[in-house]
């Protein structure tokens, strides 16, 4: 299951940095960042179900008070960041970025800074 998770992960990091690679550019490509970016979304996606439909489940067959309590908290969590990832994507549209590619560079980074975290906070909890 780490192996699985940590693949996830990685992917997610290619991911990010293609988005990232996009964004340090003076003009945008708003075909190929649209390409990276659903690229990206199905990716954290795929870890998203992975994480909610096999990792909760075997850890909280066998959790103790601890431990559920930490996962109760990873959930909330979990769900508050895919309701402000999906937000981000419905908020910037490829229209949205074509006119304020600034705007949309700032919001980018706060995005890669909530996967990044939420990538570790799994490694913390799932090992």
């Amino acid at each position: 299951m780490a192996q699985t998770l940590d693949e996830h992960h990685r992917q997610i990091a290619a991911g990010i940095a293609e988005v990232r690679e996009h964004c340090s550019r003076p003009i945008p490509d708003i075909a190929a960042l649209s390409t990276a970016r659903l690229r990206l979304s199905r990716t954290s996606a795929a870890r998203s179900q992975y994480v909610r439909d096999v990792l909760f489940p075997k850890l909280r067959a066998g959790a103790d008070g601890v431990l559920l309590s930490q996962l109760d908290d990873m959930q909330r969590a979990f769900a508050a960041k895919r309701l402000a990832s999906s937000e981000h994507v419905t908020t910037w549209s490829s229209k949205a970025i074509a006119e304020d590619w600034e705007g949309y560079r700032q919001a980018a980074r706060r995005i890669w800074a909530m996967m990044e975290e939420q990538m570790d906070r799994e490694r913390r909890i799932f090992g």
